[in-house]
């Protein structure tokens, strides 16, 4: 197998062109999601930077589903699965972040996970900064 042939393999349902539109939407979703914690519900700091994470997870994982119905009924398999097994909150973002790492990779879109993690870890370190200094 040749280098294109194995690219191709692990793009999934991905163009070249979605991988910078989906960073695009999972940055947007970001900011939205910290401007509707700290000026719509006037949550503290730390607050609003979970809502922002909470809605960039969420993005990346409808971009997984999006096209394909049965990677749709998988996610939804895969949190009833786990969902029991959640006992702290911080617990709860990381078993999330888990599961669509692993839809994303076991769906076929490996290189796409890898492309996207990049954006995604910076707004998580971004999101929970001020919460694992406290916690120190």
């Amino acid at each position: 197998m040749d280098l294109k042939g194995f690219a191709a393999d692990h793009m999934g349902h991905f163009t070249l062109y979605d991988v910078p539109n989906t960073a695009f939407a999972l940055l947007v979703a970001a900011l939205l999601g910290l401007l509707m914690g700290r000026v719509g519900l006037r949550m503290d700091a730390a607050g609003a930077r979970r809502a922002a994470l909470w809605s960039a997870l969420s993005t990346l994982a409808v971009v997984f589903v999006r096209a394909q119905l049965p990677l749709a009924v998988a996610l939804v398999a895969l949190v009833l699965l786990v969902r029991p097994q959640v006992t702290e909150r911080g617990e709860r973002v990381l078993l999330t972040a888990s599961v669509v790492i692993g839809l994303g990779c076991g769906s076929g879109a490996t290189l796409i996970v890898g492309a996207l993690f990049l954006p995604m870890l910076l707004v998580a370190r971004w999101a929970t900064a001020t919460e694992s200094r406290a916690a120190q």
